[in-house]
């Protein structure tokens, strides 16, 4: 019963350091995949060619870049860039890609850079409140 009482008292904490280390773990899988795509990938420049307006899940509109670039066999491979590119039409960045899935396997090195730390970093800072909260919250439990 203590412990059940303990868990309740202590639930937002664990959803801090749950949601905390989920999001690092999200942030290094970024990482790795895009280190990956460096050192296995193709890399060539891609272009800018369009913009293209999305909807998000939650129905707000986004401008998305749209990027051209040659594949090994010399096919013109269109890709969307992410909503954060801050993009001019015919300008030009480095471009990862996966010769056997261009499409969808790729890795613009200037332009999806924060992501990864992103996640990793507000995930780091969730892990740690979340463990001082639960730490406080056992000492505050085993002293009654």
């Amino acid at each position: 019963m203590e412990i059940l009482s303990f868990l309740s008292d202590s639930f937002w904490d664990l959803f801090l350091v749950i949601m905390g280390f989920l999001a690092m773990v999200l942030g290094i899988d970024t990482y790795k995949k895009e280190k990956k795509l460096q050192e296995i990938g193709i890399k060539t420049i891609a272009k800018v060619i369009d913009f293209s307006d999305e909807e998000t899940s939650d129905g707000v509109k986004v401008t998305v870049p749209v990027f051209e670039f040659n594949d090994s066999s010399n096919n013109k491979v269109r890709v969307k860039g992410v909503s954060n590119s801050m993009c001019k039409i015919n300008e030009t960045t480095v471009v990862y890609y996966d010769p056997k899935n261009p499409e969808t396997e790729f890795y613009f090195a200037k332009k999806d850079f924060l992501v990864k730390y992103l996640f990793f970093f507000v995930g780091l800072f969730f892990l740690i409140l979340g463990f001082v909260y639960l730490y406080n919250h056992f000492m505050a439990f085993n002293s009654k």
